[in-house]
């Protein structure tokens, strides 16, 4: 009886503690998405994405930045006091590596705004090499693209390489090989780049080494620890590097259709090949850019980098039906399983820092290259090919190096033309917008009459002397007339010499001269040709127009549509040039119509 009052006791007690309220809860807070430009930092949570690592798609859908380092990669999203970036499920790659450019002026900073975060450059100055190496491995914010280069290239006297106005060494013989690649590395190289034509090439442009000083040189960048790649424009020449042991090529060819025996050697021994088909598509079909950017620009596409991608080769044109031999090549190439890296060899004629890679990886896709093999060619196979351990995936311990998409690269690469985000070292990259190009209107922009100021932009003197070449001008103002003296020598490769007028304040973007039809000036002087050169902004390379002057005062006047090829909404700079030899101008009244 005890232990039945016990057991009712114990009853009527738990019903009790059942039937008593509830006591309320506090409510855990909705932890609400930041959007990335509110980050302060670059460690936070990213996803849901579909992530593509570099290599291969995966199944998780969150990524755990941390210090500008890829932390983790989760299946759902982590219980983490970070802040967490809504990535609405859109697609996530890798920053994209560029695995051909050469680097000047503001590369690094145009080709970040494009998603690429990492560059190869061919040759370059070892300087600036040198001086951007500390910042690989840091993860502080920057607004440019990390690079790893060749430095000075390895090239014969008068070789390719030696025509852009900058004294460079240039070997002679094998015997000098162990030399040469050491003062490369002591320099800053990362790698040795080598220019070769072989003696069976059906065309050579400029003297080229021998093969013994190519087997020379490959052979001592192994000895020494690092590759040797090897720049080619034929058949023969790229069989014979490849087997004389470079680790890659860094151009294709278009000379004669691939041949099997370099498919075997260079698929067997796991060497790689640069294609550049976009530099190339330039040269042959001159066709991919307006398609792709210059009907709709992309908002961040300076007007430099527009001009560029409309400039053309100046040598003869080569049959266009060469371009679907480069094109059946590179695919034989995939097929064949050989290691294919994109690069653009910006900023050559039609193409520019950044986006060009992107019209690569179009170009290559278009090839018929599969396009996950397309997408590895601008993160893991570069990196994979020269050994770069922080870059080119996105898996624990890399860079946050990333590009946000809002479509499938998959089924559309142009996708990577709009990134919805980008990160450098885990911090969100938001590039600058061009500024508006100013406008010019017609009118008088000179006249001499006190000194050397002009309408806009102002007149200096200019001579291939800054590129090492043997001209040289000088200018004054002298009874209301801008006097010019110089000559113009042989010893550089287009010389020049006179007088420049630098069209407005900056040169990256020149002024707009579409509401200009023509230039008109007054001019005298030594009786002979003369020529005057237009710049597009962001070039280096002009269009010419030439002219007879003679010794009494006479007025010219040049059609802009005598400018073939200028960019007429961003010219930079127009450049008179006196006759060969030693020669003195006269110029006055210079006006825009």
């Amino acid at each position: 009886m005890k232990k039945l009052v016990v057991m009712i006791i114990a009853a009527l007690l738990v019903m009790f503690f059942l039937l008593l309220p509830e006591p309320e809860s506090e409510a855990a807070p909705e932890l609400t998405a930041a959007s990335p430009a509110e980050l302060t930092d670059n460690s936070f949570i990213l996803g849901p994405v579909k992530l593509f690592d570099g290599e291969k798609w995966r199944d998780e859908r969150f990524a755990e930045i941390t210090n500008g380092r890829v932390q983790q990669l989760y299946l759902n999203k982590p219980d983490s006091a970070l802040p967490w970036v809504d990535g609405n499920n859109q697609w996530l790659i890798p920053g994209l590596i560029d695995a051909h450019v050469h680097v000047w002026g503001d590369a690094l900073e145009q080709t970040l705004n494009f998603g690429v975060t990492t560059v190869l450059d061919m040759f370059g100055d070892h300087q600036f090499l040198a001086a951007q190496k500390a910042t690989r491995a840091s993860t502080a914010q920057t607004n440019k693209a990390d690079i790893y280069g060749a430095g000075t290239l390895v090239t014969a006297a008068k070789g390719h390489g030696t025509q852009y106005g900058r004294a460079i060494p240039v070997i002679e013989n094998a015997g000098q090989a162990s030399e040469f690649v050491a003062a490369r590395l002591k320099e800053g190289s990362d790698f040795i780049k080598i220019v070769y034509t072989s003696d069976k090439a059906l065309r050579r442009f400029r003297p080229s080494i021998d093969l013994a000083t190519l087997t020379a040189v490959i052979a001592e960048a192994k000895a020494q620890g690092v590759l040797a790649v090897v720049h080619i424009a034929d058949l023969p020449s790229a069989e014979e590097a490849i087997a004389a042991g470079a680790d890659g090529l860094v151009h294709s060819f278009f000379s004669e259709p691939v041949s099997n025996e370099l498919l075997q050697l260079t698929a067997s021994e796991q060497r790689f090949i640069i294609p550049t088909m976009a530099v190339m598509e330039g040269m042959l079909a001159g066709k991919i850019n307006e398609e792709l950017l210059l009907n709709a620009p992309p908002a961040a596409l300076t007007p430099a980098a527009i001009s560029s991608l409309t400039e053309r080769f100046s040598h003869s044109p080569i049959p266009a039906d060469r371009y679907q031999l480069l094109a059946n090549n590179t695919k034989q190439m995939a097929d064949a399983g050989i290691l294919l890296l994109a690069g653009s060899d910006a900023p050559n004629p039609n193409t520019a820092h950044g986006v060009s890679l992107i019209v690569e990886m179009v170009l290559l896709q278009r090839a018929g290259v599969p396009v996950l093999k397309v997408l590895q060619s601008a993160s893991s196979a570069p990196a994979k090919a020269f050994g770069l351990s922080q870059v080119g995936y996105l898996r624990p311990g890399y860079k946050a190096d990333m590009v946000l998409l809002a479509k499938d690269p998959m089924a559309d690469l142009t996708t990577l033309l709009a990134p919805q985000a980008i990160w450098k070292n885990g911090w969100l990259h938001q590039p600058e917008l061009p500024a508006e190009t100013a406008k010019m209107a017609g009118g008088l922009i000179a006249d001499f009459n006190t000194d050397l100021s002009a309408h806009s932009g102002g007149f200096a003197a200019s001579s291939d002397s800054m590129m090492q070449g043997n001209s040289s001008a000088e200018i004054v103002v002298q009874q209301g007339v801008l006097a010019v003296e110089g000559v113009i020598r042989p010893g550089f490769a287009y010389p020049w010499a006179g007088v420049a007028w630098q069209t407005g304040n900056n040169m990256e973007n020149g002024s707009d001269f579409s509401d200009i039809s023509a230039i008109r000036f007054k001019i005298r002087g030594t009786p002979g040709q003369y020529r005057l050169d237009a710049f597009s902004a962001g070039s280096f390379m002009p269009v010419s127009h030439h002219f007879t002057v003679s010794a009494d005062w006479q007025t010219i006047e040049v059609p802009l549509s005598a400018f073939s090829g200028l960019n007429t909404d961003a010219v930079s700079m127009l450049l008179w040039n006196g006759p060969q030899g030693e020669f003195s101008f006269e110029l006055d009244e210079i006006t825009l119509l």
